[in-house]
């Protein structure tokens, strides 16, 4: 979860009103604070190579009549090098007030900019400017910066320090480092590059709320808050609404693993199913099972041998063949808290889960819709 002070947690259980603000970047320097924002769409999804999307409209009025409205590149807003960073302000009556960094973004498009001018004395002034922006995160200057040539880490002792270098961003530890496993050769996408290195220590690389790069472990942390739709202790009855669904699309019952050993050429392969219940790829006869076969293919740079290529598979099968297998939409109060990855027990009347949130989509409405697999 996000940092936020022990009288926010409290906050949230409780009345509040919140409102979306940011701070505009120019060439690394802050030149505008505080911009109101609305029609504020803000999308984390753990599918997407690029996690954080989103959408806003700024509507600016400089106290001296001018306009910040982009024309041309290197233009405030225009989209080629302008941050927005995105904050969330709970207000609780005038005694309380606290911003949360909901991500650092840069401007992807500006598909909308009407300037509203007047007349005044001989010449032409701005009452204001609406700008609408679309946002991506941090990673997605690192996809579009892809590599010239093929290249090769320099050093092979550590992870974290080769997705710095790859990135050019601050990091930001949250898991042990590693060794990198094999002197692979970089093909074209920078970006797919960071996340391969990220599967040697078991994590997903990700940005944080403060645009540095960090990484979600791929194993299940232990659960950091409790979502209940009735009071329970510890918790002020926030889930509003549950979605349940189930679909196969994302359910498998086997991993194979293909690679390559990068010092002889010989190809490596290996393999681990489910062999009993439901999702058995075959009945004790050796005959195919109702769910049938149904594969799930890695490949990875980073995986040379047989050893490495087996237990990478041996790792994956548990979380193929269930963490995906159910998904639930949770409609709760607006917690700009929550972000991707997070463990939580749910807590509705008459059952409690566990899931891993996937997924979070926030506007400026009183509630947000969240995404967990059931673990």
């Amino acid at each position: 979860m996000r940092y936020g002070s022990s009288t926010l947690a409290d906050t949230l259980k409780g009345s509040f009103n919140h409102r979306y603000v940011a701070d505009v970047f120019n060439n690394g320097v802050r030149v505008l604070a505080n911009v109101p924002c609305t029609n504020v769409s803000l999308t984390d999804a753990d599918t997407s190579l690029v996690q954080g999307t989103g959408l806003l409209t700024v509507i600016y009025q400089d106290n001296f009549a001018a306009s910040v409205a982009p024309t041309q590149i290197g233009d405030l807003f225009s989209p080629f090098g302008t941050e927005v960073r995105v904050y969330s302000l709970i207000t609780n009556g005038p005694g309380f007030s606290e911003r949360i960094a909901m991500g650092v973004y840069l401007v992807a498009e500006t598909p909308a900019i009407i300037t509203t001018r007047f007349l005044w004395q001989g010449g032409v002034l701005s009452k204001g400017d609406r700008i609408d922006l679309t946002l991506k995160d941090r990673f997605y200057g690192v996809q579009r910066d892809r590599f010239q040539v093929p290249g090769s880490p320099p050093s092979l002792t550590s992870v974290w320090a080769e997705v710095q270098r790859l990135t050019g961003l601050t990091i930001t530890k949250t898991i042990t480092d590693g060794p990198i496993t094999a002197a692979v050769a970089y093909q074209e996408d920078k970006l797919q590059a960071v996340y391969d290195l990220a599967t040697v220590l078991d994590a997903t690389a990700c940005t944080l709320s403060d645009g540095t790069v960090s990484m979600r472990t791929n194993s299940w942390p232990d659960p950091v808050a409790t979502v209940s739709s009735q009071l329970v202790e510890g918790d002020g009855g926030t889930l509003v609404d549950v979605s349940r669904g189930m679909a196969n699309d994302l359910v498998y019952n086997q991993v194979v693993v293909r690679a390559s050993d990068t010092s002889s050429g010989a190809g490596v392969l290996a393999s681990a199913e489910i062999t009993s219940g439901p999702l058995r790829t075959a009945n004790s006869d050796g005959s195919l099972s109702p769910y049938r076969r149904v594969p799930y293919f890695y490949s990875s740079p980073m995986i040379t041998t047989t050893a490495q290529a087996q237990a990478y598979a041996d790792l994956t099968l548990p979380r193929m063949s269930k963490l995906r297998s159910v998904k639930v939409t949770l409609t709760e109060v607006f917690n700009p808290l929550r972000e991707l990855g997070d463990v939580l027990t749910v807590n509705r009347r008459g059952e409690t889960f566990t899931g891993r949130v996937t997924g979070i989509t926030r506007t400026a409405a009183a509630t947000q819709t969240t995404t967990v697999m059931v673990g």
